[in-house]
């Protein structure tokens, strides 16, 4: 007798479902897992196994829209439509879905008051105080300011993505705490991506949580300085927050500054080096970039990278549609009470093959058109609506930037990789992302 598909509880208030996948089935996820890994003699596709596992999951049951994933003492909701998921994300949080309770547990560690795990009136007071001092919506007032200390920071090749980080970290003392040079900025970004370390790993948060309550306390202390320090005339985001709340509820302003901060050498260093290894690995793409800035005008100036680099800034969106440098978000019902969080899965939400034919394809093009095609509109690489990332304009310039230094200045080329074919894996194979440059640029 063929299996009859097991329909859990609704998965929220509107009634989608989804299929059960218990025990056996989560074990059937482990055996590709390793499959995978053995076939591939040490690199593994796991995004690739993990949405092939989910659609023959939800396959069962046509009308599902989703997985519950439940095992002894586990139990999560993954969300397999992508309307749905953009049902769920167009809310504002805290009205019918609030931020993951793992997710809340980790951020609290570093943040407990941070944006990202804002809801209700708390989202409704910080998100303004975010955009005005991010420049959510367009150019930012200090760009040219910015430009500046991402070009000194990218002044020479990179060759991994070791080095895209340490040069993202000097962008982000120049941006956000200004006077790079100084060794308390330096010593903030290792101390916010330690402290990022933990928040993303539960393990390392629960047996050596304690011994990083030193760094924290350092870090906030420069924030403290930093901010209090700081006027409207300051060319740096702080110069930018808002005056009328400069001495309101200080702790939770300063706890909106680390994740600003982890965004470049984390989310952002990992979206420059993809999008590098992406150019790189292709001599057309390599090419259009390096033409575009040659024809761009002068690439020190702020106007050049806002208005004339579109195509390397397509680059940038299309990297992250293709290998978003954050592929999950959590959330939680409000009216379930201890019931299961719900999981959006990225890469399964990108990648189907619903798509189109291109889905799986590098298309920079794709960005540029008078339309988005299907495959654009499903990127989530800022989210979108009430949760969209305020600093996505000011990390793209940050990144479009980068790309047109190192690959339009600097001529960066890759050593040898796979990505210069399609279709492409679903994750990011880490190892393609090395450079190498003419012996003039370095």
């Amino acid at each position: 007798m063929p299996r009859q598909p097991e329909l859990s509880d609704t998965m929220d208030v509107n009634g989608s479902s989804t299929v059960q996948a218990g025990v056996r089935d989560v074990g059937r996820l482990g055996l590709r897992m390793a499959w995978g890994l053995l076939r591939g003699r040490g690199r593994l596709d796991g995004g690739s196994v993990m949405c092939a596992w989910a659609r023959e999951m939800m396959a069962r049951a046509p009308e599902a829209t989703g997985l519950r994933i439940a095992v002894p003492g586990f139990s999560i909701d993954l969300v397999g439509d992508r309307r749905r998921s953009e049902q769920i994300l167009s809310g504002r949080p805290g009205e019918e879905y609030g931020a993951g309770r793992l997710k809340v547990q980790a951020m609290s560690f570093l943040a407990p008051n941070a944006l990202t795990i804002a809801d209700g009136e708390l989202w409704r007071s910080l998100r303004p105080f975010n955009e005005q001092a991010l420049g959510t919506g367009g150019a930012h007032p200090y760009a040219q300011v910015f430009l500046d200390g991402v070009r000194r920071s990218f002044a020479r090749p990179v060759s991994d993505r070791d080095d895209v980080q340490s040069a993202m970290a000097g962008a982000m003392t120049s941006v956000v705490l200004g006077e790079p040079e100084d060794e308390d900025a330096r010593q903030a970004a290792r101390d916010v991506t330690a402290l990022f370390g933990v928040v993303q790993n539960p393990v390392r948060r629960k047996l050596l949580g304690r011994f990083y309550r030193g760094r924290r306390t350092r870090l906030y202390a420069l924030l403290r300085r930093r901010w209090r320090d700081a006027n409207a005339r300051q060319p740096t985001v702080l110069g930018m927050a808002p005056r009328d709340v400069r001495t309101k509820a200080e702790d939770s302003l300063l706890e909106q500054i680390p994740h600003w901060m982890f965004t470049f050498t984390g989310s952002g260093t990992d979206l420059l080096t993809r999008t590098l290894a992406m150019v790189t690995a292709r001599s057309d793409v390599r090419r259009r970039v390096i033409e575009e800035c040659a024809a761009a005008g002068p690439l020190d100036r702020a106007e050049t990278v806002q208005r004339r680099l579109d195509f390397t800034r397509a680059c940038v969106l299309e990297t992250g549609r293709l290998f978003p440098p954050v592929t999950r978000t959590f959330h939680h019902p409000k009216e379930k009470v201890g019931g299961p969080e719900v999981a959006h899965y990225f890469p399964l939400l990108q990648r189907d093959d619903a798509l189109g034919d291109t889905v799986h394809s590098f298309r920079p093009e794709r960005w540029l058109a008078p339309e988005l095609d299907e495959a654009a509109r499903a990127s989530n690489l800022f989210l979108r609506g009430p949760r969209a990332c305020p600093g996505k304009d000011l990390i793209l310039f940050v990144c479009t930037a980068a790309v047109a230094r190192q690959v339009g200045e600097l001529a960066l080329m890759e050593r040898a990789s796979r990505l210069s074919r399609d279709p492409l894996p679903v994750s990011f194979p880490e190892r393609e992302a090395r450079f190498t440059a003419p012996e003039a640029s370095r």
